[in-house]
């Protein structure tokens, strides 16, 4: 029999790795559900909870209420690891070892003004003497240093320092303010480029970092997951990340009719009302560097440089095993001028395969098919219309063989929370 409430997700064959199960306890949702079961393990932004009968689900962590979390993060030492995203070439001299934190492990917590405060992840990827692009997230259900996890490899591969506000969160009155005392704090003690600072979230947490760019419209750009909003600027880019079967996702297609920039990305995935996995999260974040340093390559040298180095070693390594991804980025490549002979090997060979320039077609056409079809629904459409229904699974026929085949035929579903 299936678990109630939000732990009534897919039952998952598990392997238990050798690290150290909790003991038997009561756990608690932020929605105030309870459940009682042994962690076993962590993987990714996943706990993996044992069921009295044996039975195992996957369990988003930011699900958890705040003592839980912490708890969860402390046993499982999350936000430790010291091999997380991509190594730096680089001499370790030029590591940037004279900051006020660890690089490479998340902070405790932080105080800033009025009694607010964040977590930090600082990427070993940092360097002395540069300034680097900042991304501020925030939750629905309050910040952890384990909020910060899916974007670790993005934030190692692109140099960027990842920020988690503690108490934005969703109903809480005081949120703009806590993230503007984390914005203020950061930005006044750390070696941050002003012109790449970023927003991101999820449900709550994606209106918030919209809101935030209304609000700064210094803002680059916005990683909004799960959620859609009102952009601050056109000048603002946007990556949207989204289930297909959130009922969100419909405000998600409606909120890109309001984005003009040109590097703009509205990218739904099969799942439900959820944030986005890791892998998901460092496109975001290389797309958005990409496309920043594309158009500032004088005065970002070393920086294109890197990039350009990263971007080679994101192709290489994934065109043997994700080729889809890897013909994505050598494309990527091409739109934006990044001349690296791997990226240009790639999009020659493995776009001799029509799946793979298929696959890319999606990536963008999905954007315009949904903005047209969702254009007349509500913005948190549960039930899916018949018509809009029947529009997916034609649309699905187009991407035959790519994944856009699944995502589009999602689509045509209800829409679900959990």
């Amino acid at each position: 029999m299936m678990l109630v409430c939000w732990f009534q997700l897919a039952m998952v064959v598990v392997l238990v790795a050798a690290e150290e199960p909790t003991e038997k306890r009561q756990w608690t949702a932020v929605s105030g559900h309870k459940i009682v079961a042994i962690a076993l393990k962590v993987t990714g932004d996943k706990v993996i909870l044992k069921h009295p009968d044996g039975k195992t689900v996957e369990v988003p962590i930011e699900k958890f209420v705040e003592a839980d979390r912490k708890f969860i993060e402390e046993h499982f030492e999350l936000g430790n690891t010291d091999d997380g995203g991509a190594e730096p070439d680089a001499d370790a001299r030029d590591v940037a070892d004279d900051l006020p934190h660890p690089l490479g492990k998340a902070t405790g917590e932080i105080a800033c003004e009025d009694g607010f405060s964040y977590y930090l992840y600082l990427p070993k990827s940092l360097r002395k003497a540069k300034k680097h692009p900042v991304l501020y997230i925030m939750s629905p259900g309050g910040g952890s240093p384990g909020a910060a996890n899916r974007y670790i490899n993005g934030a190692e591969r692109n140099g960027w320092i990842l920020a988690v506000s503690k108490q934005s969160k969703n109903g809480f009155k005081q949120s703009t303010q806590a993230c503007d005392a984390m914005m203020n704090h950061v930005e006044s003690t750390l070696p941050i480029d002003v012109k790449r600072i970023y927003m991101t979230g999820f449900s709550g947490g994606s209106r918030m970092a919209y809101l935030m760019s209304q609000q700064r419209k210094k803002v680059t750009g916005v990683i909004a997951c799960g959620a859609g909003g009102k952009i601050g600027s056109k000048k603002q880019i946007v990556y949207g990340l989204c289930g297909t079967n959130c009922f969100n996702r419909t405000g998600m297609a409606n909120a890109f009719k309001g984005v003009s920039h040109k590097g703009a990305v509205l990218r739904y995935f099969p799942g439900k009302h959820d944030w986005a996995n890791d892998e998901l999260c460092e496109d975001a974040i290389t797309h958005l560097n990409g496309v920043f340093l594309s158009s500032n390559k004088s005065g970002y040298g070393e920086d294109y440089a890197e990039y350009l180095r990263q971007l080679g070693n994101l192709i290489a390594d994934s065109v043997e095993s994700k080729p889809l991804r890897a013909y994505m980025w050598s494309d990527f490549a091409q739109q934006y001028i990044f001349e690296d002979p791997r990226a240009a090997k790639a999009y020659s060979e493995l776009g001799a395969d029509e799946i793979n320039k298929l696959y890319v077609k999606g990536l963008f056409g999905i954007r315009k098919f949904v903005e047209k079809t969702f254009e007349k629904m509500s913005n948190s459409q549960w039930k899916s219309d018949p018509k809009v229904s029947s529009a997916c699974k034609r649309e699905a026929k187009k991407y035959t063989g790519t994944p856009w085949e699944e995502v589009l035929n999602k689509m045509s579903e209800d829409a679900q929370k959990f």
